[in-house]
C-alpha cells in the first residue's frame, strides 16, 4: 500500500495546484472502462458490496463499468480507449475502503495508484455507506488526476 500512499499524495499535491477561484473539473474528459475486481472480502456468491460499488461507477459520466471477476476479463480487454482496472478493499488497513487501480492508455499499462478512503471521524458508518461514500471519492480522484 505504500503505492496507494504515494499516489494518494500526488493527488492531494494536483488538487492544491488548481488556480483560486477556477472551478474543478467534475468528470472524467472523456470515456473509461472501469473493469472491477470483486471486492477484497466481499461475502460469496452474491457479491453485494462489489455489485454495489459498480452501480454506483456505472452512474457516473463518461464511465462503462464491467465485473472482471470469474474470468470476465473480454469486454475489458476489447475496449479500445482508456481502461481503470480497479481493485477495491472494504475496511482495509482500518480505513473505510482500500482502492488499487491501474490505469492503461492505447492498450499500454501506464501506472499503479490507491486511494484510501479514511473511515468517518466519528460513529458507525454502515458497509454500504462506506461503499458509496468510497465510489464517490475514487471518481473524484480521478478526476483530479486529469482522466
Amino acid at each position: 500500500m505504500r503505492t496507494a500512499a504515494l499516489a494518494l499524495a500526488a493527488l492531494s499535491t494536483t488538487a492544491a495546484c488548481q488556480p483560486v477561484g477556477v472551478p474543478g473539473a467534475t468528470a472524467l474528459r472523456s470515456s473509461w472502462m472501469f473493469g472491477v475486481e470483486r471486492m477484497r472480502d466481499d461475502p460469496e456468491p452474491r457479491l453485494p458490496y462489489t455489485n454495489q460499488f459498480i452501480a454506483d461507477l456505472a452512474a457516473m459520466p463518461s464511465v462503462q463499468v464491467v465485473y472482471v471477476g470469474d474470468g470476465n476479463m473480454f469486454p475489458f480487454n476489447a475496449w479500445q480507449g482508456g481502461k481503470v482496472l480497479v481493485s477495491p478493499w472494504l475496511r482495509g488497513e482500518g480505513n473505510c475502503m482500500n482502492i488499487a487501480y491501474t490505469v492503461f492508455q492505447s492498450g499500454q499499462q501506464q501506472a499503479l495508484f490507491g486511494v484510501a478512503v479514511p473511515p468517518m471521524p466519528a460513529g458507525f458508518e454502515p458497509d454500504s455507506a462506506c461503499v458509496d461514500r468510497a465510489a464517490s471519492q475514487f471518481y473524484r480522484a480521478l478526476v483530479l488526476q486529469g482522466l
